[in-house]
């Protein structure tokens, strides 16, 4: 039985396994914007799209105390303190998404994008390879600054809970690379951190999506992320290699709902694409990876400079699918 449903019910109806009305769209970018915390760009952005579920960024707050402490110094590291509950680091992320939430309450489901301790101090560096130095050199400074900011990841996502009225969490994990660290590395060094995050996700949210990032164009060791039980898996499927979405529903859990099948970045047919080009694609995406337990999204974020019509496109496609 096909069921008629509106857009956070149709996430909500493939969450459960069943066979929505047509295959969702959800869809996230960047926007550095800050006018009035970005909110009235996000949701009218969500809206241009016809989304079915928009992933919030957390652009001005990606790095610690919105990019205000330097972290690329050891002392600095080892005498990091937390955030109290309503500093504007807190507060400012739990109004921005309360506030997209009640924007969308009738259209979009909302999810709130959080990055492990590692990641936000290597967006805080600004450096891909100075916090591999600083871990290996200061392992103690730190871990300390991991702990404060697994705190402050923690209390945001308690409060954004309680709080900010979203459908599910977004966690984002990174530096799984290849040419990063050795898998034994990454599963001493940081995937308890990530199992930490994880869990926490799942004592206070209906879903956790869970987006395998490969930003860099560089392919993670995604073996290290199978395990993970998350209700939705994102990755980026132009990148990491053979793991499109129908590759992906025999590698992932079998319980899974699968995102993605869009490149991202401006070589793709989202970016550069006609609509009857896009389309065809999303035809051919669908007859790959079924209708089922499928979200259609892109690998990483949107390029800011992709038309959001070509997105629309995509829903109308997903649409026209259903019908055939």
């Amino acid at each position: 039985m096909v069921l008629e449903v509106n857009k956070k019910q149709r996430i909500q109806s493939v969450l459960r396994g069943e066979k929505p009305d047509r295959v969702p769209v959800s869809w996230y970018t960047h926007f550095p914007d800050q006018r009035d915390n970005t909110v009235a760009d996000q949701v009218a952005w969500a809206k241009k799209t016809d989304m079915d579920m928009l992933c919030v960024e957390t652009d001005g707050y990606m790095q610690f105390d919105c990019g205000k402490t330097d972290l690329s110094n050891p002392g600095v590291l080892a005498a990091l303190r937390p955030h109290r509950a309503h500093d504007i680091y807190i507060e400012g992320q739990v109004d921005r998404a309360k506030r997209i939430a009640e924007g969308l309450q009738d259209g979009a489901a909302v999810t709130y994008m959080i990055f492990t301790p590692y990641s936000t101090i290597k967006h805080s560096t600004g450096s891909e390879t100075l916090v591999m130095d600083l871990l290996r050199e200061h392992p103690e400074a730190v871990r300390h600054a991991m702990e404060v900011i697994e705190e402050d990841n923690f209390l945001l996502m308690e409060r954004l809970s309680r709080e900010a009225g979203l459908d599910g969490i977004f966690l984002s994990l990174q530096n799984c690379e290849i040419d990063r660290y050795t898998a034994e590395e990454y599963r001493g060094l940081l995937a308890p951190w990530d199992d930490r995050l994880i869990m926490k996700a799942a004592e206070l949210f209906p879903f956790t999506l869970l987006h395998l990032c490969a930003w860099r164009g560089v392919p993670n060791r995604l073996e290290e992320w199978r395990r993970h039980r998350c209700e939705v898996i994102n990755w980026a499927c132009h990148i990491e290699t053979d793991m499109g979405l129908k590759a992906g529903r025999d590698f992932f859990h079998p319980e899974a709902v699968l995102m993605g099948g869009f490149d991202n970045r401006a070589c793709g047919i989202l970016h550069w694409g006609n609509k009857k080009q896009i389309k065809e694609y999303t035809y051919r995406l669908l007859d790959g990876a079924g209708t089922q337990r499928l979200i259609l999204g892109p690998d990483c974020s949107v390029q800011s400079a992709t038309p959001p019509e070509h997105l629309r496109w995509v829903a109308e496609a997903c649409e026209e699918y259903a019908k055939r």
